[in-house]
C-alpha cells in the first residue's frame, strides 16, 4: 500500500475512534436518552469523516491502473469484479 493511502486510513481510524469514545462520553451524562445523545452526536461526526476521507483518497491519493496482464499475474486480485455490471473497469485500449 501507498504511504499516502495509508496515512489517509490511519488518520480515518483515530478520527473514527475518537469520535466513539467522544459520543460515548457525551451521551454517559443523561441515562435517560443515552441512545438519542449518541447517535445524535456520533453520526454526523462519522458522515464527516468518510465524505472527508473519500475526498482525501480522490485529492490526495496515487491512482492505481492495472492491466489484464497484471491482474491476471496477481491471484489475490479479483478480475472483472468492480466495474459497471461487472464489466473490466480497465477495457483495453483500441489502437487505431
Amino acid at each position: 500500500m501507498d504511504f499516502r493511502r495509508g496515512l489517509i486510513l490511519g488518520v480515518m481510524d483515530i478520527l473514527l475512534l475518537s469520535e466513539l469514545t467522544f459520543a460515548i462520553w457525551y451521551a454517559h451524562f443523561e441515562m435517560e436518552v443515552v441512545l438519542w445523545r449518541f447517535l445524535q452526536v456520533f453520526l454526523p461526526l462519522v458522515i464527516i469523516t468518510i465524505l472527508g476521507t473519500r475526498w482525501a483518497f480522490r485529492r490526495w491519493a496515487p491512482k492505481v491502473k492495472v492491466t489484464a496482464e497484471e491482474a491476471a499475474r496477481q491471484p489475490w486480485r479479483p478480475v472483472h469484479m468492480f466495474g459497471a455490471l461487472g464489466h473490466d473497469p480497465n477495457p483495453p485500449r483500441r489502437d487505431s
